[in-house]
């Protein structure tokens, strides 16, 4: 086995890991909240994730564009892969953040 080959296997590995732990961990909260009776508080979106995709979009087409030109650019696609499973999972692990509740004021 060469050194490429072993690294994207361990990356994998652990890519796939952190996917699946997060994974579990949205299934989990999804059913909790499912099975809450009571109403959905307010959601604070403050994610910024266009200039994250634009990235993806622009580093997919550069590594396909690279293929054609040297043929050691394939080991970047699973790269890719194995970068945008990891971050997929981490959104999972830390995408719940809820905006703290507010107490009424004293009447």
């Amino acid at each position: 086995m060469s050194t490429v080959y072993t690294l994207i296997v361990i990356l994998g590995l652990i890519g796939a890991a952190t996917f699946l732990t997060g994974f579990t961990k949205g299934v989990r909260e999804a059913v909790r909240e499912h099975r809450n009776p009571q109403p959905e508080g307010a959601w604070s979106d403050e994610g910024h994730y266009g200039l994250s995709a634009l990235f993806a979009v622009a580093a997919s087409a550069i590594v396909i564009a690279l293929v054609g030109v040297a043929p050691a650019w394939i080991y970047a696609g699973p790269l890719l892969a194995i970068v945008t499973a990891t971050g997929v999972g981490i959104a999972f692990l830390v995408g719940n953040k809820r905006p703290a509740t507010e107490t009424p004021p004293n009447a």
